[in-house]
């Protein structure tokens, strides 16, 4: 065991804000550990090689450039990375048809006015819930007079428009914020925190951002902790397995998941305003599916440069882009978060790509059989126990400060789920670990 005098500061986590942390304060001269769960380094950042490709299974992309820390780190290393903006969308309707240019604008102003509406809502207790504003107004005089003074559209028109654009909420709900719009705060955007510029992602993965931070730090891997004794002077953190390690000074940044389910034990008990806190707070699911072909059937003459495409069916917009640049090879990405994402983890990738492939039929001619599918399930991760935060319904900024509040100089906490800008994001992630080296 560490004399006391020798205790470290040890950080539970080495994903991104745990790395961010332990390193930061290595510069500062203290003596830092890392445990973590896993037999890996990056948490939620997994880069995994597939056949001659690296495929990001959980963060992929840099949400701009300017003036983004993720993106210094990129250009201080050197390490390689491909522009992937989305390009100009495309959309079809349910029955395979194609927007025409009318459509397409009528459908993206609409989409634009209520994205504007959300980010006007001055009364928040009147619009507490994302699904009960967005029906409101939908449904709201001030909406329909909008859309006849600017389209003039005929009622059956209307009522087409508005089921699309419930839907295409749905489908924001669930990407970005891996929830379900039922669940989603009326205030949701205010957890959106991008940066401007470019999007990029990583040819050979996101783990080299991981590689950097992690260089000389102490981490020890399969290191599952299930009690923190903060009761003394000097702080026992145990882990499943027995081993007992001592610390002067403890960061957890486990993901929010893994304290909803009360993996982690502390004694004392935490608060319970902490608790509610915990409770409180969004934490969603978001998996993806990759499928990959010999040929690109989707690839037109007219939408040879078009990355991003969006199919309406009588349920629920299906969303795909096109990844075949970045893994040199013919790749469709698909995403699904909340109750869609814990779908696709209980069924297998032949059920999944059965259900897109009836989409995919009313579009294109000929559907070639996949050579591979493969998909992620961050839910059934017992170290995450689901992927990133969310705006949920009933989130106060009082509560992100509530969990962030240091307990007796001994424990802090940090995670992109408490992070001031950009909850849900790498950088976030990584602004949080900043933050909580300066409350130490």
């Amino acid at each position: 065991m560490i004399k006391n005098k020798q205790a470290p500061i040890i950080v539970i986590g080495a994903g991104i804000a745990g790395l961010t942390a332990a390193s930061e304060l290595q510069k500062q001269g203290k003596s830092v550990v890392v445990l973590e769960a896993r037999d890996r380094l990056g948490g939620r950042i997994f880069s995994q090689k597939i056949g001659h490709e690296v495929y990001d299974l959980g963060a992929s992309w840099i949400h701009g450039i300017e003036a983004n820390p993720i993106w210094s780190i990129v250009q201080q290393n050197q390490i390689e990375t491909t522009v992937f903006n989305y390009n100009e969308s495309i959309y079809y309707q349910s029955n395979g048809q194609l927007f025409d240019s009318t459509e397409k604008l009528i459908f993206e102003k609409s989409l634009d006015d209520l994205l504007h509406q959300f980010k006007e809502i001055d009364q928040p207790e009147r619009y507490h819930h994302a699904l009960h504003a967005l029906e409101t107004w939908l449904n709201g005089q001030e909406f329909l007079d909008y859309i006849n003074n600017q389209f003039h559209l005929d009622k059956n028109a209307v009522i087409k428009l508005q089921k699309m654009l419930l839907d295409f909420f749905n489908l924001l709900a669930e990407d970005p914020c891996a929830s379900d719009l039922a669940h989603l705060s009326a205030e949701f955007w205010k957890n959106e925190g991008f940066y401007p510029g470019d999007e990029v992602v990583f040819p050979q993965g996101y783990v080299q951002v991981i590689d950097s931070l992690s260089k000389d730090i102490t981490v020890l891997t399969d290191k599952v902790v299930e009690c923190i004794d903060y009761s003394q002077d000097i702080i026992q953190v145990l882990t499943v397995d027995g081993e007992n390690f001592s610390a002067s000074q403890v960061v957890i940044t486990v993901p929010l998941g893994v304290l909803k389910k009360h993996q982690i034990q502390f004694l004392p008990d935490l608060s319970q305003q902490k608790k509610q806190a915990i409770q409180s707070l969004g934490f969603g699911t978001f998996n993806k599916l990759f499928v990959r072909f010999n040929e690109c059937f989707w690839k037109s003459a007219e939408y040879e440069q078009i990355n991003n495409v969006y199919i309406h069916n009588q349920h629920r917009w299906l969303n795909f882009l096109d990844m075949s640049e970045i893994y040199h090879q013919p790749t469709l990405l698909f995403l699904f978060g909340g109750a869609s994402a814990t779908w696709l983890e209980n069924v297998s990738c032949d059920v999944v790509w059965q259900e897109i492939k009836q989409s995919l039929e009313l579009i294109f001619d000929e559907i070639p059989q996949p050579i591979q599918l493969f998909k992620t399930e961050w839910g059934n991760d017992p170290f995450s126990e689901g992927s990133f935060s969310y705006q949920a319904v009933g989130h106060t900024s009082d509560q992100v400060e509530i969990l962030k509040q240091p307990i007796q100089g001994k424990l802090f906490f940090a995670g992109e789920h408490l992070a001031s800008f950009g909850a849900g994001t790498v950088h976030g992630a990584y602004e949080s670990g900043l933050e909580v080296v300066k409350s130490m």
